[in-house]
């Protein structure tokens, strides 16, 4: 740690003058959903979302994305200004002040709602508003030309009636601040300043001083515009009187000594421009920023020092704008930056990392580092292409060693083209490998070259590696693809290097394992493992057919993760394992964050780190993960550093290249704790958001069965961690697996079918770390009516009602055709046996009669004529009564018709029918049918036989569902009170009642009988 503050300190402080960072600022803009660049205030909620007021209202930050929230999606009752404030205001509201409107916002309901200031009328105009909550929960609001005004909660506005705390009497408040320690309200005015110490209720001012505090007998304390006690308890004060034209003072008060502190006169000015400190704020480390217009300060205590941010020419991740308006530190750490330039970010990992730019070195000319090198004296020896061997001393501070100063002649251009750099272990002297095969050797101590070689085995090819054995002989890799060698001990001179052994390809890579085998790396012809010796290889692999056989034939690195698996980057990650014999590539489709990997790193813990196109990256090969690192963990210019590497000491890790080299503590970028659990943002049902909060206030979520398409939204609301969390979600009742959320966080469930679900969300970190709870909503999608329970019921009870009716229609169907069978058998019985009976009787009587009797036979013969008469017509009357195609009243008419004309026309007895024509139209059942013309033959029959009439008339109609039968003559008629109702007359009752009908006789002597039969008919 000791090395982490010293290290940060020169980064700052020698910013300037080498073009080394400080902070690295991630910026927020319109083109990642800021709904304008000029952000005025950050305030983040219980749950971690970040609320940005904007010059266009406010919006919600949940890591990835910005959801606006205005007067167009609040009914319009938010007014459509900017947002100049956000306070927590209690019960999950909070403040909003746009200008001089104050008013309470809802996140749950999105709900706004206008909080009146008590004679508002009476606030002078353009009145510089500012809102301040304190811890014991009271609400002020300072008007800076007026008197203090508060919150009361019983009246719903803000007045100036029974403050909680006193304010000198005709005194303006600009702001307050809580000394939350001592209980202390540092009251801000035009007037001075003044406290009122809430514990004795007592009021202190320059002007009422009985306790002679030093900070009230200085006579420049006016027009005081911000006051901070820091946790160091020195206080901070702004002065400032509100004119445009006069710059604010900051001065840095020291109590304990009663003085005006002097550390804040270094701080340079970002340009000549207007420039002033409006606020002063102070992290949870108790370092203090302040900022405001063309200023942007921090200062750290242990370094006592301040550092200006602002810069006359900013580089890509500098901070710029013209105004910082607030500044807001949320709960992991993360420095959020309100500007007119949009919102800037300073991450809480940005400690972890440190970056190095060397462009300016150079007069803007691009600088390559080629080497890395951490020397036994504590030193860093950067390497690089024409400018040589740059030192820098432990801190990464440059050094104004010239290594070159005593070299001479036109190798010298040469000798500064450095490949490499490698401190022999027992000589401790450095060994510079350079181009066209020259080499110089430098004394550390003394920071001269020793020795300057151009071997004749290297044929002025430059010398790309140098390597060490575990004997102290050194290995020299050439551009040309020799591999030589200097052996310990020896003198160092041009004849004592030796040829091993030529690959005939650029060697890029010269490695030792732990077995001391040499792994050697090259340009179109793969890898090589050599025996210690380097003569004799051992395993060859490249992207030639074989049992060797990776992606790439171009080798630029080798680590050992153990003893037989080793990872080799060709561009892509391969993995060997030497026992197994198997080879596995890593490239984009497994996960692999970039491509164009070089130099790799391992770590303590197994974890691989390389830099690759998009930036840096690591790989936890036993859970096999990848993370992807870049400007918001502090890492810049990544994908340019591919040159070089280099593990500490002290277990940092360093890489350059292009102009840039960057250095970190690997666990420091880790991971190590659980990611917060899963939030739910918003919920989306087909196209149209719903608020969520008010959903999951309810114990289960209920829809209608059209409500069947829905979205999920979540994050986990770390910001720190947001890049390296992997989340996975689940539907009970849809998925049987955890499913992996793309990068937009939202899981889409389209045509759910009616049921309850469950939906599940989680995340993990790269270190494999997941959320210590599920994330779950409770869902019912009710059923359409023909989906409900009760309809399936009903519609099982209608085909049973169908299955029953069809089988009692059946059933009925059966019953009918046996009383069919049964009347006709009945009838058979009835009619025609009977008829039978009598005509076998009369046959048998004449035949004993026949020779004896001849009259007596012919009388017989004769009643047997007229039996077999009779039942030939009852069996033609049966017959046509069980005839379907009889049904229809038009055949009955015909029948009726045919029958009276056989039994009238022989008596000459005039007929005359008369039938309505919606008679046609009826049709009467078999039974039915039958009784009604067996009445009607009755009545003709009784006509023609008893009422020696001349004429008869028929009339049938059908009206009211009623068939009415009227059969009248003018005959002789009869009593119908004296007359023998016989079988002819009893068959007619009965058969009109069974017909459910009536039936009158009307008759009288010698004025004819009237017969009147009426049926209800349903067709």
């Amino acid at each position: 740690m000791i090395r982490t503050c010293f290290f940060f300190f020169f980064l700052i402080v020698y910013l300037t003058g080498y073009g080394q960072m400080s902070y690295i600022f991630n910026r927020f803009s319109r083109n990642e959903g800021l709904n304008t660049n000029n952000v005025n205030c950050v305030w983040q909620d219980k749950k971690g979302f970040l609320w940005v007021g904007t010059e266009n209202g406010i919006q919600r930050f949940d890591g990835r994305k910005f959801v606006s929230f205005g007067s167009f999606t609040l009914n319009q009752t938010m007014p459509p200004f900017g947002v100049d404030q956000i306070l927590d205001a209690g019960n999950g509201k909070m403040w909003l002040r746009q200008g001089n409107l104050i008013g309470l916002f809802d996140p749950v309901t999105f709900s706004y709602s206008d909080v009146p200031i008590k004679n508002q009328n009476h606030l002078p105009a353009q009145s510089d508003l500012n809102l301040y909550s304190d811890s014991k929960g009271n609400t002020f609001l300072c008007t800076h030309k007026t008197s203090l005004l508060y919150f009361n909660k019983a009246e719903n506005q803000f007045t100036s009636e029974n403050l909680p705390i006193k304010v000198p009497e005709g005194w303006t408040v600009n702001n307050l601040f809580e000394d939350t320690i001592t209980g202390d309200y540092w009251i801000c005015s035009d007037q001075g300043l003044a406290v009122y110490q809430s514990k004795t209720q007592t009021l202190l001012s320059s002007e009422n001083n009985p306790q002679l505090l030093p900070l009230f007998e200085r006579n420049d304390l006016k027009y005081i515009y911000r006051f901070f006690v820091a946790k160091d308890r020195t206080c901070w004060i702004i002065r400032w009187d509100y004119s445009p034209e006069i710059e604010p003072v900051l001065i840095h008060y020291n109590p304990f000594e009663n003085k005006i502190s002097d550390d804040i006169a270094g701080v340079q000015p970002a340009g000549t421009e207007y420039q002033g400190p409006f606020w002063i704020d102070e992290t949870r480390n108790g370092q203090i920023w302040y900022g405001g217009v063309n200023t942007l300060v921090c200062y750290d205590f242990k370094l006592k020092a301040f550092i200006q941010n602002k810069k006359v020419k900013p580089e890509d991740y500098d901070i710029k704008f013209r105004e910082t308006k607030h500044m807001f530190e949320d709960r992991e750490g993360n420095i959020w930056l309100s500007t007119n330039n949009g919102l800037y970010v300073v991450t809480s990992e940005n400690k972890m990392a440190f970056n190095v730019v060397l462009s300016d070195l150079n007069q803007g000319k691009d600088i390559v580092i080629n080497s890395i090198l951490e020397t036994k004296e504590m030193e860093n020896w950067i390497g690089t292409w024409e400018n040589g061997i740059i030192v820098f001393d432990p801190l990464f501070v440059k050094t104004d060693y010239d290594l070159y100063s005593t070299i001479r002649g036109e190798n010298l251009p040469n000798y500064k083209k450095v490949w490499d750099l490698y401190q022999h272990s027992e000589t401790g002297l450095i060994w510079s490998g350079c181009q066209n095969g020259m080499m110089a050797i430098f004394n550390p101590k003394t920071k001269k070259p020793v020795n300057l070689l151009e071997p004749p085995v290297f044929e002025h090819a430059p010398i790309r590696q140098i390597m060490e054995d575990r004997e102290g002989n050194l290995f020299f890799g050439t551009q040309k693809g020799r591999l030589a060698k200097w052996k310990n001990g020896s003198e160092i001179t041009n004849n004592n290097f030796e040829i091993v052994r030529d690959f005939n390809a650029t060697i890029y890579l010269l490695y030792k394992d732990k077995e001391e085998r040499i792994w050697v790396g090259t340009r179109d012809m793969g890898l090589f493992v050599m025996d210690p010796t380097g003569k004799n290889v051992l395993l060859q692999f490249n992207e030639q057919p074989g049992s060797y056989t990776f992606m790439g034939n171009s080798v630029f690195d080798v680590v050992q993760y153990n003893d037989s698996i080793f990872f080799v980057s060709t561009g892509f990650i391969n993995i060997l394992n030497l026992q197994s014999g198997k080879i596995q590539t890593l490239t984009q489709y497994n996960g692999l964050p970039g491509g164009g990997i070089t130099r790799l790193l391992l770590d303590d813990e197994g974890v691989l780190w390389f830099t690759h196109n998009n930036g840096l990256g690591s790989y936890n090969y036993q859970k096999n993960m990848f993370i992807s690192y870049n400007e918001r963990n502090g890492i810049i210019m990544a994908d340019k550093s591919t040159n070089a590497k280099f593990k500490m000491r002290n277990g940092e890790f360093w890489f350059g290249g292009e102009n840039e080299l960057f250095g970190f503590w690997p666990n420091g970028l880790k991971l190590k704790i659980a990611p917060p659990d899963v939030t739910l943002t918003d919920f989306k049902l087909f196209n149209t958001f719903i608020p969520l909060d008010s959903l999951l206030a309810l114990e289960k979520i209920t829809l209608q069965p059209e409500q069947n398409s829905l979205t999920f939204y979540f994050s986990s609301l770390s910001f720190t961690q947001q890049d390296k969390l992997i989340y996975f979600y689940k539907m009970d009742g849809v998925d049987n697996e955890w499913t992996r959320a793309e990068s937009d966080l939202a899981a889409n469930y389209t045509t759910l079918s009616p049921g309850d679900y469950t939906f599940n969300v989680k995340c993990i970190n790269m270190q494999g770390f997941e959320s210590e709870n599920n994330t779950t909503v409770q869902l019912t999608i009710l059923p359409h009516f023909y989906q409900a329970w009760w309809f399936y019921f009903l519609v099982i009870l209608f085909f049973v009602g169908i299955i029953y009716t069809f089988h009692r229609q059946r059933f009925n169907r059966l019953l009918a055709v046996e009383r069919v069978r049964n009347k006709v058998a009945r009838d058979l019985h009835d009619d025609v046996g009977s008829t039978l009976s009598t005509i076998n009787i009369l046959s048998s009587m004449a035949k004993t009669k026949l020779l004896t009797d001849p009259v007596k036979t012919s009388e017989y013969i004769s009643k047997i004529t007229d039996n077999s008469q009779q039942m030939m017509e009852a069996m033609d009357d049966i017959v046509w009564s069980i005839k379907p195609d009889n049904d229809n009243m038009q055949r009955i008419v015909a029948r009726m018709r045919e029958y009276a004309a056989s039994i009238l026309e022989p008596k000459e007895i005039g007929i005359e029918f008369s039938i309505d024509e919606n008679i046609y139209d009826l049709k009467l059942d078999m039974e039915t049918r039958r009784d009604v013309f067996l009445i009607f033959k009755e009545a003709v029959n009784n006509s023609a036989k008893y009422s020696h009439c001349s004429e008869i008339k028929i009339r049938i109609n059908f009206e009211n569902k009623k068939l009415t039968i009227n059969i009248s003559d003018n005959g002789k008629g009869f009593d119908v009170q004296k007359a023998d109702s016989g079988n002819g007359l009893g068959n007619m009752y009965k058969r009109a009642e069974a017909l459910h009908g009536t039936i009158s006789i009307n008759s009288e002597e010698g004025k004819g009988t009237h017969i009147s039969l009426i049926v209800p008919v349903n067709s």
